[in-house]
């Protein structure tokens, strides 16, 4: 028996029942984890597949310039698909579906990290109870499905820890998933170039390892991806180095905010990890201790390094870009862990145990549920209270800050303040609007009949009351933060267009 099995039947299950734990765990998050994140989410995802298998969505301006796959919502679209032959396409199923999807799909990569450490109790307790995580697993972010590539292709990445002429053949499906994950994002780039660099040194496949393996599995997995876009494209694309050139060459992400090149280590990492922030640190000081003894864990700390010290270079930085390492700093932190419990007392495991478990639950309970909720919940409203098909919905908030047709999922007419980077010395559209409402509104409904559902944050409202006066009626005042900042308010607001009848008796 493995190392895995014997460790999962000591914990009194056997792994099936290990992975039917971590999948209910996935899966009962989809229906927990209620609340907005980022755009991406939605736009990058779930708008670009509704339009693959419905006919009708709205495309960012990144698809218009081919800087992403389609593999993703490529995936999601045949799911929807399914769903629609099969006349099951009711709102709630397409809201739910592609989340339950991904979530199976991070219960996978969960079990596999818990194999990764070979079948270890604390590994399996840090992965499960992680706050960000949480948060994340069930969302459709390319970064979630990144992170989701890169836990199992560690998962069978040959880690070298003894004499060479040991090993066995080496599972090359770690190649296949690297190439499938820089396709998807790019950005998992320097975690792969480090581990391929130590794999070609330390491989016992021969001299022409790299010829042998990396170049055919590098050319079929791309090439299938290019031939991909190619096709939904409708021209030669290479979307990994489209990435490159806008995102780095060209800094559009910059437009998005800019960060100080320390902002990943005194921020973005110490928020993601949590309260197991102090166990990652035990983890590193361990392996710079120890590094003789602790090869893998030399090599894990290396590519974090690399890959950290490249992103810390790049001026646009988000949390949500330190998913590919949680599970390399996790596997830090349990490999410091396991040797403690050993000796530990049993109040103190307890302890710890408990500290993680509170730790977590509670960022993960109030970003989940409360923080951002008003622009999801939203949705639901407005599928309520549009009549029918001929409607019209005018979105008058910051970029991209709801859904739309994956979770309205009927074509009616919708408009969205824009927010495409602009031409140098431009200014785009949700910023001329919010520079000034009325102006923005007398151009575009001077000469036409205005929408019939608006939707806002509280915040706008005192600048536009002239416009609503007589004219709108509010329908739904949802919460949203008890942080607003800028134009981001504390509730979202739906206002419905009053009729002239109604209009006259005010």
């Amino acid at each position: 028996m493995n190392v895995g099995g014997r460790m999962a039947l000591v914990m009194g299950l056997a792994l099936h029942q290990v992975f039917s734990i971590i999948l209910l765990l996935r899966v009962l998050s989809v229906f927990l984890v209620k609340t907005w994140y980022v755009p991406d989410e939605y736009w990058q995802t779930l708008e670009v597949a509704h339009k693959q298998a419905f006919g009708y969505g709205a495309l960012t301006w990144e698809w218009q310039k081919g800087i992403r796959s389609y593999l993703y919502p490529s995936i999601v679209s045949v799911f929807y698909t399914l769903l629609k032959f099969a006349s099951l396409d009711y709102p709630e199923v397409v809201v739910a579906t592609p989340r339950i999807l991904q979530a199976i799909l991070s219960a996978i990569a969960d079990y596999r990290f818990y194999k990764w450490t070979g079948g270890r109790k604390w590994a399996l307790f840090l992965i499960l109870t992680s706050w960000f995580w949480f948060y994340s697993a069930s969302r459709t972010l390319l970064q979630t499905f990144e992170t989701d590539l890169v836990a199992i292709a560690l998962s069978v990445f040959p880690f070298k820890t003894g004499k060479l002429s040991y090993y066995e053949q080496e599972d090359n499906r770690w190649i296949w998933l690297a190439v499938l994950s820089v396709f998807i994002r790019p950005t998992s780039a320097p975690l792969w170039l480090v581990l391929g660099m130590y794999n070609l040194f330390t491989t016992n496949q021969g001299k022409f390892h790299f010829f042998k393996n990396y170049v055919p599995i590098s050319l079929i997995a791309g090439g299938s991806l290019v031939a991909l876009d190619t096709y939904m494209y409708g021209r030669l694309i290479i979307t990994p180095w489209e990435f490159f050139k806008f995102n780095v060459l060209q800094d559009i992400g910059s437009f998005y905010g800019t960060h100080p090149w320390h902002w990943y280590l005194t921020q973005g990492i110490p928020a993601v990890l949590g309260v197991t922030f102090p166990l990652v640190l035990w983890g590193i000081i361990s392996v710079l201790r120890r590094h003789k003894e602790n090869k893998i864990g030399v090599v894990l700390l290396t590519a974090a390094v690399v890959h950290l010290g490249i992103h810390s270079c790049i001026a646009h930085k988000e949390f949500r870009f330190v998913l590919p390492l949680l599970p390399v700093l996790l596997y830090l932190a349990q490999d410091v862990v396991v040797p403690w419990s050993r000796k530990a007392e049993r109040w103190q495991l307890y302890a710890l145990a408990a500290v993680i478990l509170l730790g977590n639950a509670v960022p993960a309970a109030y970003f989940g549920s409360v923080h951002q909720a008003g622009t999801t919940r939203v949705m639901a409203l407005l599928r309520e209270a549009i009549p029918d098909n001929r409607s019209s919905v005018l979105f008058l908030m910051p970029c991209h800050s709801t859904p739309l047709y994956s979770h309205l999922h009927t074509n009616v007419s919708v408009r969205h303040l824009d927010c495409s980077p602009p031409p140098p010395g431009r200014t785009f559209e949700a910023e001329a609007f919010f520079n000034n409402p009325g102006a923005w509104w007398a151009e575009e409904y001077s000469a036409r009949r205005p929408p019939a559902l608006l939707v806002m944050f509280d915040a706008l409202r005192g600048r536009v009351e002239s416009l609503l006066e007589n004219r709108y009626r509010l329908i739904g005042d949802l919460p949203h933060t008890q942080f607003p900042s800028g134009e981001v308010g504390a509730s979202v607001l739906v206002f419905a267009r009053s009729e002239p009848a109604e209009r006259g008796r005010a």
